[in-house]
């Protein structure tokens, strides 16, 4: 079943970059080895994704920061967690209890823009993370940790958007959360697939028209 999916993902993806490039749209001079001579600008973002844990609804929220080449490549590092309150029976002794799934990893990142004519611009981030997983218990003395395992999350995915008026970025993107190694210990299905509604202001464009505007008005 996972892998089932994790092969119609990837057969997805190619299709949707092998009609988005068709005509040759894509500057070949803008290479990895070009874009990385550039001096890199620092970026940071807060991130939200959709997913699921065994076929319920998971958000996963991301805070990144890193290094952008020309607006092509950005590099860098970020934390992620799931948000939602998920929660599953646990077993201490002989009581049981209501505990909360928690996933937690830092992940390395990378966002390369393949694409980009007029207004649309398409992009493949991939990061690859190192957390763990656990159980969050209440036994009415404090909260505990139990169940506590290392994961190794790999998670490709493919985003489009479109800029209106060089200023607003609206769009989405999909992706596929693939446990390379797992917690044995929590019997849930973390891997999954991920998209994302984005929405975003462009800060630097806005600064520029800005600019270009009052110099036009002096």
């Amino acid at each position: 079943m996972i892998r089932g999916g994790v092969i119609v993902f990837i057969i997805g993806v190619t299709c949707v970059i092998t009609s988005v490039c068709h005509g040759q749209t894509i500057n070949l001079s803008d290479s990895l080895y070009h874009v990385l001579k550039n001096r890199p600008v620092p970026t940071a973002k807060l991130d939200t994704r959709n997913s699921f844990v065994t076929g319920k609804s998971a958000k996963v929220y991301g805070i990144k920061a890193g290094l952008s080449f020309r607006k092509t490549l950005t590099i860098g590092i970020g934390y992620n967690w799931i948000g939602t309150d998920l929660k599953e029976l646990v077993r201490i002794g002989p009581n049981q209890f209501e505990s909360e799934i928690k996933l937690r990893y830092v992940a390395p990142f990378l966002e390369y823009s393949f694409y980009k004519k007029g207004n649309w611009e398409a992009m493949v981030p991939v990061q690859l993370g190192f957390g763990r997983s656990y159980h969050r218990v209440n036994t009415g003395s404090g909260d505990m940790n139990i169940n506590n395992g290392r994961v190794v999350i790999y998670e490709p995915g493919m985003n489009i958007e479109y800029k209106i008026l060089g200023v607003v970025g609206v769009g989405g993107g999909i992706g596929y959360r693939i446990m390379l190694k797992n917690n044995k210990a929590i019997d849930q299905q973390f891997t999954s697939p991920v998209y994302v509604i984005r929405f975003r202001l462009i800060f630097d464009e806005i600064i520029k028209q800005a600019r270009s505007l009052k110099q036009t008005e002096e």
